[in-house]
């Protein structure tokens, strides 16, 4: 059926803003309202299109009717959220304006006019750039003021919206509260780690419509939008002889529920702040590069560009412009439904106010006739079209007609002429009423006898019901909760007991004395014993192989052939393979070869010079771990077996962990495999004897694993977050570094000092230094988004992540002492290894895919 005239259907578009990647960055929805449309779309209509696309923001741009129309080169646009209309905000205006200029082309429109004012727009490459309009206060109070003098309610609240991290609720307390404009304010919070910027929750919402009155300035800057920004600031440094200073900050934007991706206007707020209150001589400006949205998986990048003034008289530093950069992508687009039937309904409006209206009899009749005064007398005014009293009344000086003014004044606005009839009225043209007491009817239905008795009589069985499905409530649950406690009990006794029986055994253990084996018993099982050592043959074999490649790495160059940065930079996808395995969970290399395990067990021999799967195995339990030594593929289960296959053929089985196994590792000298378990030990395997020929036990659960490069170290992360340094000879716990959540991931590189490591669900890398400790051992932290794997080529000066959100390749140049990132895509991956000369990547896909990454010719 072909749409009513009277239809009004809106185009509009989707972009993701703050990125140029779709489905990163923060969403933004644009409605075009044409000039001819205009008067039809009421602002509560757009109220309601804004809850419907159900994004942080909605903007609604209004065009003339013959777009591209060079006449004027300003656009009006208005800003909603799912509850209200703000008069600015960044990620619309930005988004907006890369719309404009880049997606719809009009580059003659230099200006978005919003509520706070006309904003400027410029485009320059695929960003855009807006001066943002501003009148920076920094309010008196803080959350930490409203709870020592707002009164006891207005401090419970507050502390019941507090972090439950001592660190970041002082943080918040102490927090300064800036508006940016007249209506936009947020509390700027300043953590000290992204330690704690990750533990910052949406469970905590603060409703400011509660403490507003007490932590805002009064006056003007009274009512406003608020909300919390945090930030910590990762890096600030000068930009050599220019006079612009730098900023890279990470935020977070978390309220009443809910995280945004990208807020453009606190940033704004943010950046404005940091240069009045940075405590340093003005500069000529500041740049602020602001990452927000990682921990949601939706990173946006802001720049904020800010010129500082200085007032002559005062001499304090304030805000002279403010710059707001960043680029978009468009996600998609369509037109909406049929919005409103404005037509009909203004038909039907009309003949319902003529039909009513046809009434003879007047209101200034009856007055004259009756010799009322409407100012003082008890008279009981109906409006003509519902027929009740009217809260505010108004006569028109026309006709003497009382109408409702709320309704009279949007009918006015929308007809410009009287109900009724045909002539133009004004609100000027209406008149007041009062009256000493209003009479209101009361209900029909409370005007019997039967029908109060009626009402009680429904009132109580609702309640009787209710009190009825309460107890049938309580007594389901008060079942539930007995039987839960039941079990828990249960359970704390048998832990209790295998607890015991444990220490009792270890207790046993630690008191046996194992004597040599007699000549005619040499084939008698042999008993594991914890914190079993190495052999004294394998530690020579340790010790000169740390001599010989210790003196070999100070004097070792890199190799002539070997890829260099712009090469690395090059490096695309040239093929891609289907494996027969699903749920992929490792990878390893081996000259041309590579072995990829999977969850579903089931390893897949993949030759990367033929693109192809050359073997598969069958494990029957699934895979964790990979390890390759010359013509011997090692495989670690769930279920805590070790594997060892030549040629296809499994040659022996080893159950020496009590847990699944999450680590492998092979020792630089190829004679020695190790493995890490949740049973909390670590296994050494003779590679040549296929036995157990090491067995340690820690104090907590082991997640991943490796061996320095010079074979005297191993390394295995924990799940409390430590990474501990172990001595490969002895066993002997040598040193220990804190990352903090549980450690996921742990490569060493070829350089002797450097490791990086990865926690569990953090989308950065972990740079340490051996020959430091504490804090000082972390040199550097890499922003490279979820990571699920590492790799550091031969060199040590390329280490490759792979996760969620794509490869990166981050370089560290000797000669300047700085890192940069020469390669970053966007296709995920679960585990990448460097090919042969750093020339190629090799990436898996949790779903089986394997690609090879080159750079073309």
């Amino acid at each position: 059926m072909a749409p009513s005239s009277e239809s009004v259907k809106l185009d509009f578009i989707t972009l993701d803003v703050f990125t140029d990647t779709r489905f990163l960055g923060n969403p933004l929805a644009v409605v075009f309202i044409p000039a001819s449309q205009r008067s039809r779309v009421s602002q509560e209509t757009k109220q309601r299109i804004a809850r419907e696309f159900n994004l942080s923001e909605t903007v609604f741009l209004h065009t003339l009717d013959r777009e591209p129309d060079t006449s004027t080169a300003t656009r009006e646009m208005i800003i909603f959220t799912i509850d209200e209309e703000l008069p600015f905000a960044g990620h619309p205006t930005i988004g907006s304006a890369y719309l404009v200029l880049h997606h719809l082309g009009w580059g003659h429109v230099d200006t978005l006019l919003t509520k706070a004012g006309p904003i400027r727009i410029a485009g320059s490459g695929s960003s855009v750039r807006a001066t943002i309009p501003h009148a920076v206060h920094i309010h008196q109070q803080t959350l930490g003021d409203v709870v020592r003098i707002g009164g006891s309610a207005a401090g419970a609240i507050v502390k019941k919206a507090l972090s439950d991290d001592p660190a970041i609720s002082a943080a918040e307390l102490a927090a300064p509260v800036v508006s940016i404009v007249k209506g936009m304010t947020f509390v700027l919070v300043r953590l000290p780690s992204l330690e704690h910027l990750a533990k910052v929750t949406t469970a905590k919402g603060l409703d400011f419509s509660q403490v507003d009155g007490l932590l805002l300035d009064k006056g003007e800057w009274e009512k406003s939008f608020i909300s919390r920004y945090y930030y910590v600031l990762t890096e600030a440094e000068a930009s050599g002889d220019e006079p612009q200073q730098k900023w890279v900050i990470r935020t977070r934007m978390v309220e009443t529920g809910s995280e945004d991706p990208a807020t453009g206007s606190a940033a704004c707020t943010l950046a404005s702040y940091l240069t009045i209150r940075s405590g340093k001589p003005p500069v000529e400006s500041a740049r602020f590069k602001i990452i927000q949205g990682v921990e949601m998986g939706r990173q946006s990048e802001i720049v904020v560009d800010v010129t500082a003034r200085v007032e002559e008289e005062t001499g304090e530093v304030g805000v002279k412009e403010i710059f707001l950069g960043g680029t978009a992508v468009v996600v998609m687009n369509g037109t909406t439904a049929t919005v409103e039937k404005v037509g009909a309904l203004k038909s039907r409006r009309n003949a319902i106010w003529t039909t009513i209206t046809t009434i003879p009899t007047t209101i200034t009749t009856i007055l004259d006739q009756h010799s009322i005064d409407a100012t003082h007398s008890p008279i009981c005014f109906a409006h003509v079209l519902s027929g009740e009293v009217p809260e505010e009344p108004v006569v028109s000086r026309k006709t003497g007609t009382v109408f409702e003014k709320r309704l009279i004044l949007k009918y006015i606005e929308e007809n410009g002429k009287e109900p009724g009839t045909d002539d133009e009225l004004d609100p000027e043209d209406l008149l007041p009423l009062k009256s000493s007491r209003l009479v209101r009817p009361r209900p029909p239905t409370f005007t019997s006898l039967p029908s109060l008795l009626k009402a009680f009589q429904d009132e109580w069985d609702a309640i009787v019901l209710e009190s009825y499905n309460t107890r049938e409530q309580l007594a389901r649950t008060r079942e539930e909760l007995a039987t839960a406690l039941y079990q828990h009990d249960a359970a704390v006794r048998v832990i209790a007991r295998l607890t015991k029986e444990r220490d009792e055994a270890r207790e046993a253990l630690s008191k046996v004395t194992v004597t040599p084996t007699a000549a005619g018993n040499g084939g008698s099982d042999a008993m594991a014993v914890d914190n079993l050592t190495l052999s004294q043959e394998l530690q020579d074999h340790v010790d000169e192989l740390q001599q010989q490649l210790t003196k070999g790495r100070k004097k070792r160059p890199v190799p002539s052939e070997w890829a260099t940065s712009d090469y690395v930079a090059a490096l695309e996808s040239t093929a891609s393979t289907e494996l027969s395995i699903s749920q992929t969970s490792t990878l390893t290399i081996q000259s041309e070869h590579a072995v990829i395990g999977s969850l579903d067990g089931k390893v897949d021999v993949y030759s990367l010079e033929a693109n192809k799967v050359e073997r598969s195995l069958d494990i029957g339990e699934p895979v964790t771990a990979t390890a390759w030594v010359e013509n011997k593929v090692f495989t670690a289960t769930s279920k805590g077996t070790v594997k060892a296959y030549v040629s296809g053929e499994e040659k022996t089985s080893f159950h020496a962990h009590a847990g699944p196994v999450t680590g492998l590792s092979v020792h630089p000298g190829g004679r020695i495999v190790a493995s890490t378990g949740v049973d909390k030990s670590f296994v050494f395997y003779d590679i040549e004897t296929l036995a157990v020929v090491s067995h340690v036990y820690t104090d907590t659960a082991l997640t991943a694993c490796a061996f320095h490069p010079d074979g005297h170290l191993f390394a295995a992360g924990t799940q409390s977050g430590d990474i501990k340094v172990f001595e490969t000879k002895t066993g002997t716990l040598a040193a220990t570094f804190s990352l903090g959540p549980a450690v996921e991931l742990l490569v060493f590189s070829e350089n002797g000092f450097w490791f990086a490591a990865a926690g569990k669900g953090q989308p950065a890398v972990t740079i340490f230094d051996l020959r430091k400790s504490g804090q000082a051992a972390q040199v550097k932290e890499l922003q490279t988004g979820d990571v699920q794997s590492l790799s550091w080529d031969f060199t040590g000066q390329y280490l490759a992540t792979a996760g969620s959100s794509g490869i990166t390749v981050q370089q560290y140049l000797k000669s300047s002492k700085a890192w940069s990132e020469p390669l970053r895509t966007a296709a995920p991956a679960v585990a990448i290894q460097w090919g042969p000369k750093a020339k190629s990547l090799v990436a898996v896909t949790k779903e089986g895919t394997v690609s090879v990454l080159k750079a073309t010719e």
